[in-house]
């Protein structure tokens, strides 16, 4: 009998589970299971028809063939396996011709579709006769409109494959028990039957009906349901819907708190989740920042290009048709008025957003940085305030014990652990004065024989949530050591507890059978509001009388009768609690020493204690306190909701058995990292969980605060501030520091955070530039960055790894999560750093600065010639009565090739130098065009442009004979006999002055573009062809777009449809000399405005 009591126990502790069963099943029952559902090709009635957790768990295991502690045996699984395939959700289907119909009509396409319509009706029947000039125009609408559609379709492709290539760098594992040993495996090959093990942080990698959980286990149902709150998990239902009961971990969710296993009952398309995703069809689109400046820019641009192509034709039906017979035919004044789409419109601009975003992914793809939606990325260059976390975000997350203590003696870890091996039995030598008399060093059988380093062992050990990942027997765990942590799985200050136990086991001969003797009753997981975490213990021969005493047969009332008779009449039952000292100091009334002795704890021990622990927060470390309590009338039969609250009030009256000091150093790239970010103009604040003087040691380490004084609650409701602030005399945009005040330090606490007023808030963030949060809940940080969002225009971002920091991730305007963390803080974030490399941050601000930067330039590259020397060309053939210096085959030509070529130029460019020294742009104020930008383009480069490029149409024209006033103001004299030639010699001249005057756009955007690299640097320091603002795109570009100006010159079949003809080789040369005066004229005002910034030429600047 013992024997078998022994195996049993020895089963339970190994598989973590503890529910009796017998050893024979005969399925004499089978016929009376509820039948399984039939199948149905319709999802709604797939789900409606789920009815598993309807039935009692027994029978989970009978309908699935599994085991409880067992789980699936390998034959098993490779046949169901085979069967249902792996455990993926298939995507919804793509609607094709949707995204078709966009990269056909998106963009400025469909203007480009009214011109081909209309130019098609310019040929035929409008043109009598038809011009095949209109149909070759219709015709390279066509191509532009099939080569942007195209283009369209292959950036989006080539973006989605980096996507999926970075995702698939993400590894999502699941624990199954398997042939009765617990494993990690790739979540995808989950089969029906498998028992998961999940715990706080994790997503449900498939259908589960719950099986085994602990009190206070809780999901994040967001996902699936919508439903903001937690809802609590169940063994039991509590609803007949599938959906609504709470005895099922359905697919996508998350556990946001405590612990449970659960029996597969779906995978892959068959669970909920993929049941819906067939339902809903494609997720809805949302634009961006970046894409909603876009599509404004494209609608006022589009609108604006519409109304002057119907003032063009409207004018001249009204004025130019009966006040100048003959000038235009109907045909020729629509070709003539599509210039207006074609010029105005800069076609390359969608092209230009959509090729910048792919640059951008391929770097982001390098620095292993998933980023769930790529015009995200711009965002992040307006982030004004970084909230990061503490623990595994600023820090490594590989914590270590450092400090151990007693309340009469301190030591560090390798000293007590050094000691305990030394002396004869595991009591620590003493080895300061204050612990100079002799310990007693007795060998407890029970805990109640008090050696204190047994006690410590044994709480530390046993109240602790990580586990051993491998499935090793007990012996060969506790030989683990401090540097053993790939064999640990769970939350890293459990882990550190864990190794620091097993050290200590490896010096204690008796330790292991110390620890075996005693099994886990009871337990309540730390969560991130108790801040501690609880663990019941029992004997385990008390367990065994209790079993002997109740008898396998029987009766239940009768059995807890006796196991009650048992646990009164010896004292087995332990309750260890680990957790805050700010917490758990005032639920103790005595204290152990290092000789076992117990004594009250009284104000000069408090004072004591506290005074160690201000000492080692100080130095970093995280201080968690040891306790313990004899619960002699411990009653484990009652329902686990009941037994919580018993518990929660028998939280009283503990014995401080000892402190223990956790170091989580910072990682190695945090402080530069931070040192960049705030030289951005990026505040960083520190948002933890963590005590406060660990909090303030850390984010000086990190340089978080730089101050030696740092204020508190107290100082920021004090007279001067308050008289300095009174209530509502500062706008909301406005609540932020002046950049000529001193950098000021204040940390605060939950407390403090909980009782902060609308406006302690406005002066805590007009006035401090330095932040740090301690002792904070989850919803405290969400109430933190929402109050920063309202004030001071800022765009939040926020860093976190755990399940605590969800809530805030979500509410920040960008998220960003750690790679090694909790599956709810990947989901929430919009951007994971897979490789946990916090230098990532500060890379993607200036990556987010850069597409903004470089969507700017190219814009105001395009306008100046490609726009608006144009749209002055078809502005003086409709107003002043001259022939159009510009036709329309070229204005599209140009627009679509020269102008796309010399902006892929710009994509590529690098980030300038002071691009990480400005301050953060503005989202809510800040446009992609403002004032500045249209100053530039109409009033200074479009304003040299377009009068060079008119210059040289006047000047090929006077070499023909015609003055000023023989080409201008002209209307319709302009035919056979104007000024001695024919219409043919007058048709020759237009057609090779309209090729000068488009050579003379070509070459002038050189200067254009040199000068637009840069905001305010000079070239000279910063060229194309070597240096740190190299950019060999810009050379190949410039060469590429003048072969495109000879093809059309001197192609055959363009100049026989298109009339192109090639031009006299003196105006080859002046357009070279126009872009470098355009190019020096730039230099000359980025000089004022280096050496001026606060002229008025400097406040124009773009």
């Amino acid at each position: 009998m013992e024997k078998t009591l022994s195996r049993s126990t020895e089963r339970e502790r190994q598989y973590g589970i503890q529910i009796g069963y017998r050893t024979l099943s005969i399925r004499v029952d089978e016929r009376e299971l509820p039948e399984k559902p039939k199948k149905s090709k319709d999802p709604a009635d797939a789900i409606a028809a789920i009815d598993v957790h309807l039935i009692p768990s027994e029978q989970v295991y009978t309908r699935y063939s599994c085991h409880p502690t067992v789980g699936l045996e390998a034959a098993a699984i490779q046949r169901k396996l085979k069967l249902d395939g792996k455990n993926i959700i298939s995507p919804p289907p793509t609607k094709y011709w949707l995204k078709a119909l966009n990269y056909v009509f998106g963009g400025f396409n469909f203007l480009m579709w009214i011109a081909f319509v209309v130019t098609i009706l310019s040929y035929k029947p409008l043109g009598q006769p038809p011009a095949a000039f209109n149909l070759g125009v219709a015709m390279l609408l066509m191509i532009v409109i099939i080569v942007s559609a195209t283009f369209y379709a292959l950036v989006d492709w080539n973006a989605s494959r980096i996507m999926k290539s970075i995702k698939s760098l993400i590894a999502e594992e699941a624990s199954v028990i398997r042939d009765g040993q617990q494993q990690l495996i790739p979540a995808n090959e989950i089969v029906v039957g498998d028992i998961v093990v999940l715990s706080t942080g994790e997503r449900v990698p498939a259908d589960l009906r719950i099986v085994q959980m602990s009190s206070d286990l809780k999901f994040d149902r967001s996902s699936l349901t919508g439903e903001s709150d937690m809802v609590p998990g169940s063994l039991d239902s509590t609803a007949d819907n599938a959906l609504e009961t709470r005895n099922l971990a359905l697919t996508s969710t998350f556990v946001t708190q405590g612990t449970c296993h659960g029996v597969v009952f779906a995978t892959g398309d068959r669970t909920v989740m993929g049941r819906l995703v067939s339902m809903s069809g494609d997720t809805k689109f949302k634009l961006t920042t970046i894409q909603k400046e876009i599509w404004f820019f494209t609608k006022v641009i589009s609108a604006v290009a519409l109304s002057l192509f119907c003032l063009s034709l409207l004018l001249f039906g009204v004025w130019l048709r009966t006040s100048y017979p003959g000038y235009d035919t109907v045909s020729t004044a629509i070709v003539n008025s599509i210039g207006c789409l074609t010029a105005f419109v800069p076609q390359g601009l969608p092209v230009c957003v959509a090729l910048s975003l792919t640059v951008i992914a391929r770097r982001m793809a390098k620095r292993h940085v998933l980023v769930k939606n790529l015009a995200t990325i711009e965002t992040l260059g307006c982030i004004s305030v970084l909230c990061s976390d503490k623990t595994g975000t600023l820090t490594a997350g590989k914590m270590a014990v450092e400090s151990v203590a007693f309340l009469d003696v301190a030591y560090s870890a390798k000293d007590f652990i050094a000691s305990c091996s030394a002396a004869p039995s595991p009591t620590p030598v003493a080895t300061s004065a204050s612990s100079a008399s002799q310990t007693r060093s007795p060998s407890p059988t029970t805990l109640s024989s008090a050696n204190p380093v047994r006690v410590l062992h044994i709480i530390a050990r046993l109240c602790n949530g990580a586990k051993f990942a491998s499935s090793q027997d007990s012996s060969t765990n506790e030989k683990l050591t401090q540097d053993s942590e790939c064999m640990i799985k769970g939350d890293p200050t459990d882990t550190a507890i864990l190794r620091f136990a097993t050290s200590l086991s490896a010096v204690d001969n008796t330790a292991k059978e110390n620890v075996e003797k005693y099994t886990k009753a009871f337990e309540i997981p730390f969560n991130s509001k108790n801040k501690w975490m609880m663990t019941v213990v029992r004997d385990a021969s008390i367990t065994a009388e209790v079993d002997e005493a109740g008898g396998v047969g029987n009766e239940k009332k009768e059995s807890q009768q006796c196991e009650q008779q048992v646990i009164e009449s010896r004292e087995g039952t332990w309750m260890f609690v680990k957790g805050a000292p700010d917490i758990l100091f005032p639920a103790c009334g005595t204290v152990m020493l290092s000789d076992g002795s117990v004594i009250p704890l009284g104000q000069a021990e408090r004072e004591k204690l506290a005074a160690m622990q201000n000492e080692w927060s100080s130095g970093g470390q995280r201080v968690l306190v040891l306790c313990r309590k004899s619960l002699p009338l411990f009653k484990p039969s009652l329902p686990p909701s009941d037994l919580e609250e018993s518990l929660y009030k028998d939280l009283h009256s503990l014995t401080l058995v000892g402190l223990v000091g956790i170091r989580d150093p910072p990682r190695e790239d945090v402080p530069s990292a931070i040192e960049v970010i705030r030289r951005a103009g990026v505040r960083v604040f520190m948002v933890t969980g963590d005590f406060k003087l660990t909090a303030v040691a850390i984010a000086r380490q990190v340089g978080i605060v730089t101050q030696q004084q740092i204020d508190t609650i107290a100082d920021v409701r004090s007279s001067v501030l308050l008289g300095k602030f009174p209530p509502g005399t500062i706008p909301a945009p406005l609540i932020k520091p002046s950049l000529d005040d001193p950098i000021r330090s204040l940390v605060l606490t939950g407390e403090d955070v909980a009782s902060l007023t609308p406006h302690d808030w406005d002066i805590i963030l007009s006035h401090y530039t330095e932040l740090v949060f301690a002792r904070t809940t989850p919803d405290q940080k969400m109430r933190i960055v929402e109050s920063i969002k309202a004030r001071g225009d800022n765009t939040v971002a926020v860093t976190g790894d755990g399940v605590n920091d969800a809530p805030a991730l979500k509410a920040a305007d960008i998220g960003v999560a750690m790679g090694a963390g909790s599956d709810v803080a990947k989901e929430a974030a919009a951007l994971v750093l897979l490789k946990n490399d916090f230098a990532s941050i500060p890379v993607a601000i200036e990556m987010g600065r850069l597409v903004f930067d470089n969507l700017k330039k190219v814009t105001l590259y395009l306008m100046p010639v490609g726009s608006y020397t144009e749209f002055m060309a078809v502005l003086s053939n409709v107003l002043l009565g001259m022939q159009i210096p510009l036709s329309s085959y070229l204005q599209v030509c140009f627009s679509i090739t020269n102008d796309v070529v010399m902006s892929i130029s710009l994509m590529h460019e690098k980030a300038e130098a002071d691009l990480m020294l400005r301050k953060p742009r503005n989202a809510r104020t800040d446009r992609l065009t403002d004032w500045r930008l249209f100053f530039q383009i109409y009033l200074f480069i479009g304003l040299m442009a377009w009068p060079c490029a008119m210059s040289m149409w006047f000047v090929y024209m006077r070499q023909q004979g015609l003055g000023f006033y023989d080409v201008i103001l002209v209307y319709n004299n302009w035919k056979g006999g104007w000024k001695g030639y024919t219409a043919d010699q007058l048709q020759t001249f237009v057609d090779r002055g309209q090729c000068v005057y488009y050579v003379t756009m070509v070459f002038i955007q050189y200067g254009s573009l040199l000068a637009i690299r840069n905001r305010r640097v000079s070239i000279l320091h910063s060229n194309p062809l070597w240096g740190p603002r190299r950019n060999l795109f810009v050379p190949v570009c410039m060469v590429g777009t003048a072969l495109i100006a000879v093809v059309n010159l001197y192609g055959p079949g363009l100049q026989k449809v298109f009339s192109t003809t090639p031009i006299p080789g003196m105006f080859w040369g002046p357009p070279f000399a126009f872009a470098l005066g355009i190019l020096c004229v730039d230099e000359a005002r980025k000089a004022c405005v280096r050496a001026r910034p606060n002229s008025f030429i400097a406040k124009m600047a773009w």
